[in-house]
């Protein structure tokens, strides 16, 4: 399969992996469990990603990230009364942040490392809590496949950004999803009045 191949395949994937999770939102109302502050920084990243795949010349890079500022948003948009002061904080210093490694032409790194700001709340939330209702396992399972893809796309265009991001993701899919398992082993994780997303 060829890079570019993968690529495009790798975005289909990504996008697919950004709807549970607003679906189980908006669905349900259940916010516990979920991260308001991954959901900004991630939307934040998103922007981000958009710049540096139009610099890089990477197109699956910069249109998948265009287009999941769509769910991103809504996401952050469904987490607004779980939003505290501190995520905003915290989502404003990751914005200055990608603005001054994009004026020093830093933003490769930071990018490769962006999946720890982005997806890190939500393992500390999933970690901490004890009810994580408002989790969509399914996104994490997509995630898998997701981190899969775009880390292969990365080694093959000999990208670090996109290899970290793989390598990353998929480490943090899956102790979210451990941590739902257990969580839904010891009783902690009622089922959603509808068939989970």
């Amino acid at each position: 399969m060829s890079p570019e191949v993968i690529g495009w395949v790798a975005s289909a994937v990504f996008l697919c992996r950004l709807l549970p999770q607003p679906l189980r939102l908006a669905r349900t109302g259940v916010p516990d469990g979920v991260s308001a502050m991954a959901a900004l920084n991630s939307a934040i990243s998103d922007l981000a990603w958009v710049i540096y795949g139009l610099a890089a010349g990477l197109v699956p890079a910069w249109s998948v990230a265009l287009v999941a500022l769509g769910p991103g948003l809504w996401t952050v948009a469904l987490l607004r009364r779980a939003t505290t002061r501190r995520d905003l904080v915290v989502a404003g210093l990751w914005l200055g942040l990608i603005v001054v490694s994009a004026v020093t032409g830093n933003l490769t790194v930071l990018l490769g490392v962006s999946v720890f700001v982005n997806q890190g709340p939500q393992v500390w939330a999933a970690v901490r809590s004890d009810d994580l209702r408002g989790i969509a396992p399914m996104t994490w399972y997509i995630a898998c496949a997701d981190a899969s893809l775009w880390g292969a796309y990365g080694v093959a265009r000999g990208d670090l950004a996109l290899m970290l991001y793989g390598g990353v993701l998929l480490t943090f899919s899956l102790i979210i999803l451990g941590r739902v398992h257990l969580t839904r082993r010891a009783g902690g994780l009622e089922p959603a009045p509808a068939p989970a997303v």
